[in-house]
């Protein structure tokens, strides 16, 4: 009767992990982490039953003493389907068992363990991977040492130091990114010296069920600026930043023809301000078409704008992912235009004090160049920076498009 309640209760585990499987069909590839990755520390309290010593079977005389006891882990997870633990368990805290030898009664043995175990997901390796799937049922097999903590001289036959092995099915859930919580069943048996032919000698095995908690300190900074790089590499979203980046050197080339013409309309201007002065007919005409020709000069020749900003959030000053095309088609403009020089303007908002602001919008500006210099290969000589901090609003000082760097076309 007991073999048969102890396979239907591993049978309701089974059926409770196919139900898992339904949580996502999709199948998403599992991105590749480095070694310093998803590393977990836990604790768990266990619930400990301890058989007789003798043989590995639990025969008819299953003991139901049981004890409180603890485990420490360290793990790594290696992919959606596999993890790695080291385990230090200690499972006879409360009052251990008393076993009767050739008529004598024995305390039974107090002891610990250390062991490297290895966990599989049962449904996320059929299901694949799912960022939100928060529950897996896993089987775990593992084998270390066993120290035995006997404190009766007469015991002492019975080993101090041995094999453990470890094998059970648990089940773990994701309460939020960086922690989790598991329930499993395991099996422990440990021999009293380092032989596995020993371990069917003198042993003791312990039925236990441990509740644990773990904390995921995630990913890296590294890690994850690589994902999301290669994410950026997919088809489609090469295919997006792409169109992004040709539609934004379409409208810088758009202003360089805007250029042109106003570069033409000067000097038609000119030439009209020359035949005047030649036919010696200056007046008040000719000093107005001079001024309008300075004018224009001084405000659109001198620094042209080129028509958009790489737009920062409050105290930022490195580029962001989404504003990377814009630095990107500066780049290719000055790759494909040799002769063309300019400007890096950096601005801040209202938020902190002039100086500090300053100095971010300075901070600002030299990063788009150092990313340009770097990253695309553009001559230094070829890019002034400048900040003007919070003094120059572009409207309302608190707008947040005065948080952003600007390029202005630097006509010689």
């Amino acid at each position: 009767m007991k073999k048969i309640i102890r396979i239907g209760l591993m049978a309701s585990l089974v059926m409770a992990s196919t139900a898992a499987f339904a949580q996502s069909s999709q199948k998403t590839e599992y991105p590749r982490y480095g070694f310093w990755s998803n590393w977990s520390i836990g604790a768990s309290i266990d619930l400990n039953h301890q058989h007789k010593m003798g043989g590995i079977s639990f025969g008819d005389d299953w003991r139901a003493s049981t004890n409180i006891g603890m485990d420490l882990y360290l793990q790594h997870k290696l992919n959606h389907a596999f993890d790695l633990r080291i385990r230090y368990g200690y499972p006879t805290f409360g009052r251990p068992l008393h076993a009767d030898v050739d008529g004598k009664s024995y305390e039974m043995d107090r002891h610990s363990t250390l062991t490297l175990d290895l966990m599989w997901s049962i449904n996320n390796a059929f299901a694949g991977y799912d960022p939100d799937r928060r529950w897996s049922i896993y089987l775990l097999a593992g084998g270390g040492l066993g120290f035995s903590g006997n404190d009766s001289a007469s015991l002492a036959n019975y080993g101090r130091v041995g094999i453990t092995l470890v094998g059970g099915l648990g089940t773990s859930y994701r309460i939020c990114d960086h922690s989790f919580i598991n329930l499993e069943y395991t099996i422990d048996i440990n021999g009293d010296a380092p032989n596995p032919k020993d371990l069917f000698k003198w042993h003791h095995t312990n039925g236990i069920v441990r509740l644990g908690y773990f904390y995921c300190f995630g990913v890296t900074a590294a890690d994850a600026a690589i994902v999301a790089q290669k994410a950026m590499l997919t088809q489609d979203n090469f295919a997006a930043l792409n169109n992004q980046v040709n539609n934004l050197e379409n409208q810088v080339n758009e202003s360089r023809n805007n250029e042109k013409k106003l570069e033409n309309r000067i000097a038609e201007l000119e030439d009209q301000l020359n035949e005047a002065m030649a036919a010696n007919t200056k007046n008040d005409a000719s000093d107005s078409l001079q001024a309008v020709i300075d004018k224009i000069k001084a405000d659109q020749m001198n620094y042209y704008a080129m028509p958009f900003s790489v737009q920062y959030g409050v105290d930022q000053w490195r580029v962001s992912d989404e504003e990377m095309a814009k630095v990107q088609a500066v780049g290719r403009v000055l790759k494909d235009n040799s002769d063309v020089k300019i400007t890096v303007i950096g601005f801040a908002d209202h938020t902190g004090s002039d100086n500090y602001n300053m100095k971010l919008s300075e901070k600002r500006a030299n990063e788009v160049k150092r990313l340009l210099v770097k990253k695309y290969g553009i001559d230094e000589d070829r890019i002034k920076v400048e900040s003007k901090g919070k003094g120059m609003p572009f409207g309302d000082a608190k707008y947040s498009i005065n948080r952003r760097v600007s390029f202005y076309r630097e006509i010689e």
